[in-house]
């Protein structure tokens, strides 16, 4: 998944936290939200 070559980059839309990859979701380290990866896209907002 390209989604591990970017967690350096990614950051949370909410706190700028760092996001870690678990159970095909990225939580943010610092804030502790949860945000789907849907067709292998992380969604990060919500509408």
């Amino acid at each position: 998944m390209w989604i591990k070559d970017y967690l350096n980059i990614l950051r949370c839309p909410y706190c700028r936290g760092e996001l870690l990859l678990k159970d095909n979701k990225l939580i943010c380290k610092k804030c502790k939200k949860e945000f789907d990866i849907v067709d292998n896209i992380p969604i990060l907002l919500r509408w």
